[in-house]
């Protein structure tokens, strides 16, 4: 399961002060060719490039926050693993599929991933162990159930979204 396969985010920032030791080490992490993370120079560039990315963190940020009875009636917090499952996906979908998506608790402890996109619309459901989801636009429909969330399928959903709904 993915959300079993790491417990840390898979984007954040990092602030350095201007000291001669961090300015060193920030040359050395941009000369690397084998990069798993960007170097931004500075906060405007983290904001321009990943604002997505930053709006939806801090959606997962206020899931995880959230307790029993948030709806005013007798609503489950959503589950640690869902929000690991929400988290993993909103991590590896790009910029130009997530700034049309939101994140919603259920009641059931899951927590949902919508997207309304100008060719037609998307929704995902974690529940912590498995997912499922469907697109769905006016020529194009396409639908999971009770499945593993993994790279590939997370790959596989951003190329449907991309060639089919945007």
């Amino acid at each position: 399961m993915l959300a079993e396969k790491t417990k840390t985010r898979q984007n954040f920032y990092v602030r350095f002060e201007n000291t001669k030791e961090n300015l060193a080490l920030l040359a050395y992490l941009q000369t690397l060719k084998n990069q798993k993370f960007v170097v931004f120079n500075s906060p405007t560039e983290v904001t321009n490039s990943e604002k997505e990315h930053i709006r939806l963190n801090a959606e997962i940020d206020k899931l995880s926050q959230l307790k029993a009875g948030w709806d005013g009636f007798e609503a489950l917090k959503p589950n640690i693993n869902a929000i690991n499952q929400a988290e993993a996906i909103v991590s590896m979908l790009s910029e130009k599929v997530l700034k049309y998506c939101a994140l919603f608790p259920s009641n059931d402890s899951s927590v949902y991933l919508q997207g309304n996109f100008p060719k037609g619309g998307f929704a995902a459901y974690f529940n912590g162990e498995r997912f499922s989801y469907f697109l769905k636009g006016e020529k194009y429909k396409s639908s999971a159930a009770d499945i593993e969330l993994n790279d590939k399928i997370i790959s596989k959903i951003e190329n449907q979204i991309c060639k089919n709904l945007i």
